[in-house]
């Protein structure tokens, strides 16, 4: 009699190992983890901050992510790239190159303390650290080219 109950008992603990194990795998990867990187307005220094983005499928993954890059940094001694109201015309993704045009208010609207050169090295930094498939980013505004960012 005891050598049923022990076999039921294994029994039904591996079906709810197996049934946890199953809804923990669904219950997962809602959120996809990016790594922003923003200059501090104290020391200079590039510091890091993790998201979690939710996935979704309304836009692409390279526009949530770079509208939640204008939005800024959460530490308030870091610097935004641009005001956070600003919105992008496109952003999308083709054969590996990431194409971002923003409205023509853009060059007025640039965060103090940078220059083109830091907003183009944080650019590179934030896409290629986030985006392993992209080599190259054209960055557009008003549909002119203004420059090209090339993995190294």
């Amino acid at each position: 009699m005891d050598y049923i109950k022990t076999k039921i008992f294994s029994t039904l603990t591996i079906i709810a190992v197996f049934a946890a194990v199953i809804f923990f795998v669904l219950l997962e990867d809602r959120h996809e983890r990016y790594v922003f990187f923003f200059k501090n307005s104290l020391n200079s220094k590039i510091e890091t901050e993790v998201r979690y983005l939710p996935k979704q499928d309304i836009k692409p993954k390279e526009q949530a992510f770079m509208e939640d890059l204008i939005l800024g940094p959460v530490n308030h001694d870091c610097y935004p790239f641009l005001v956070p109201d600003m919105k992008l015309r496109s952003c999308f993704s083709r054969n590996g190159v990431l194409y971002i045009d923003f409205p023509g208010t853009v060059m007025e609207r640039i965060g103090q303390g940078f220059d083109s050169e830091d907003i183009a090295i944080l650019l590179r930094k934030n896409i290629f650290t986030n985006f392993k498939d992209i080599n190259k980013v054209s960055v557009f505004i008003e549909g002119k080219e203004i420059y090209e960012l090339l993995k190294k």
